[in-house]
């Protein structure tokens, strides 16, 4: 499922689909995700195999809604919102407004 752009603010987690290359020696996975025009490494299970699909989180650092697309910080990854399949707001304090100014 993909998410809207619009509901997404930054320090929210995303969870990004990708999918697995080819396996590397040193136990991490040389992964395609959609958006991103470059193989991206990540650590795998020992039975991940070519053509599986992993899922990768990280925060959001920037939102561009008028291109719909947010960096995740995962390496500095740009994405758009067809790549994201989850999503968790990060908890905000509603702060009371003042009538007087400092």
């Amino acid at each position: 499922m993909a998410w809207e752009i619009t509901g997404i603010n930054i320090g929210d987690e995303v969870t990004l689909t990708v999918t697995v290359l080819k396996m590397l020696d040193d136990g991490r996975a040389s992964v395609s995700i959609q958006s991103y025009g470059f193989p991206y490494s990540i650590p795998a299970a020992k039975k991940t195999q070519p053509g599986d699909e992993l899922q990768l989180r990280g925060k959001v650092t920037h939102v561009d809604e008028e291109d719909q697309k947010v960096t995740v910080k995962a390496g500095g990854l740009i994405t758009d919102g067809d790549t994201i399949t989850d999503w968790t707001p990060v908890p905000r304090k509603k702060a009371a407004f003042r009538d007087e100014a400092d």
